[in-house]
């Protein structure tokens, strides 16, 4: 009796000794992602697509559950909520230095739209902005993006004159700036734009119909430095969702994704910039139309996964 007492000790303490999934690097550990802001709309692309590369990746690797960080924080923030292994992953637009910081896993989630821009402007300033204006007569202008962005960096070393807004707030004070004369264009990437517009309905604003600024830009999901086997198996999940014609169903369930290709349909001028935060460049980051071109691609940038 007392033999089989001190057993069940033993084994107690046995089992509440053991590291937790978390901490031990075990592939079907919780996944816990960090944003930038609340709402149903922010991130439900992003947030559906991780769940999906999970649930595809389940019969290999375990099932696994998501879970939302309770705080909203600013990139750096959650970039150094990352580091120290309080949360798993996030979505970035890239650079080369976030990639030495946190594990990349280099698949362009909105297929390089990041990196084109529309510019936002008073609907009473359209006249400004004629067919014969040039890049000159662009960077002279005012410009507002937030400080805490990389695209903020790439108009300043691209000789822009541009306003930089606190994460605390942007969302607001960047189109109320515009609004009221302040700033005289706001350069937002093509699918984030119209979500834009919806929320500030009550805001003189309009989308600029010549123009537009384009530069290298990827948006990854990033994974904490401690959590190896997860980036792999994001890259693995991706590559399923890719070739199985699943991924784009995901990407064609938004609305705002099929406005941005109609916008990019348009005819435009269009300026092409250098981002001197990324040292390379994807061939063909527009998976829907090429899937299988990107599938290389995938196996190219990843050459651990």
């Amino acid at each position: 009796m007392r033999l089989t007492y001190l057993f069940s000790l033993w084994l107690a303490f046995a089992v509440s000794a053991e590291p937790s999934p978390h901490t031990a690097g075990v592939s079907n550990a919780p996944v816990t992602y960090v944003t930038a802001f609340d709402g149903a709309q922010y991130g439900a692309y992003h947030i559906a697509v991780l769940e999906a590369a999970l649930a595809v990746t389940a019969p290999e690797h375990g099932p696994v559950h998501t879970s939302r960080y309770p705080v909203n924080m600013t990139q750096s923030r959650q970039i150094a909520t990352l580091e120290q292994g309080q949360a798993d992953i996030m979505w970035s637009v890239t650079t080369d230095a976030l990639e030495q910081r946190l594990l990349p896993v280099r698949f362009p989630l909105l297929q390089g739209f990041s990196g084109i821009r529309v510019l936002a402007i008073h609907p009473s300033a359209a006249q400004n902005y004629h067919q014969d204006l040039n890049l000159a007569d662009l960077k002279s202008m005012i410009s507002i993006q937030g400080e805490d962005w990389p695209d903020y960096a790439i108009l300043k070393a691209n000789g822009f004159r541009v306003s930089g807004e606190s994460w605390t707030n942007w969302y607001d004070s960047m189109y109320k700036s515009l609004a009221k004369g302040m700033v005289d264009y706001c350069p937002r990437n093509i699918i984030e734009v119209h979500r834009d517009f919806r929320h500030h309905k009550d805001t003189p604003l309009a989308i600029e119909a010549h123009h537009l600024l384009q530069y290298d830009s990827y948006e990854y999901f990033f994974v904490a430095p401690g959590r190896p086997e997860l980036q792999r198996r994001l890259v693995r999940g991706i590559e399923i969702l890719l070739e199985s014609g699943e991924l784009a169903s995901i990407f064609n369930r938004y609305s705002d994704h099929k406005k941005a290709v109609k916008l990019l349909q348009e005819p435009r001028k269009i300026y092409y910039l250098s981002n001197p935060g990324l040292s390379y460049q994807i061939n063909s980051p527009r998976w829907l139309e090429a899937p299988a071109r990107m599938l290389s691609e995938i196996r190219r940038l990843n050459p651990t996964s």
